[in-house]
């Protein structure tokens, strides 16, 4: 019998810390459609983000830090709208924060994709 302790493939668990992190950009999308898949995707990430490679956890952060912009700016927009006066600019505001939701996740998945971590993975903007 051996003694021998055999240490995880470090490419394996990079690989599979890259599908976690795919599937949460696809979770996000869906979540443009289906809001409760985008609670999934950020539990995800705070579950994966501190034993993930640095360059995956720029993208953890930053899907953290979507979601929770998001979820801000939706609340904000759906006081403006039951306000009556200002429902104009909470429907707008909402679908602004719809398509900024849309463009973040493609730009986090295609960044993902070319194996790239965020270079400011806090900012607001793309």
């Amino acid at each position: 019998m051996s003694d021998t302790i055999i240490e995880p493939n470090s490419q394996a668990t990079d690989r599979d810390d890259k599908l976690f992190a795919g599937l949460n950009y696809v979770l996000f999308l869906i979540g443009n459609i289906i809001g409760i898949s985008s609670i999934l995707a950020v539990i995800i990430a705070y579950s994966r983000r501190e034993r993930a490679p640095r360059w995956l956890q720029s993208h953890y952060t930053y899907q953290i830090k979507s979601f929770w912009t998001a979820v801000l700016s939706i609340v904000v927009c759906t006081f403006m709208i039951l306000t009556g006066v200002l429902s104009l600019f909470g429907a707008t505001g909402l679908a602004l924060t719809w398509l900024w939701m849309l463009i973040r996740s493609v730009v986090g998945l295609i960044r993902l994709l070319d194996g790239r971590g965020h270079p400011d993975a806090d900012a607001v903007w793309v």
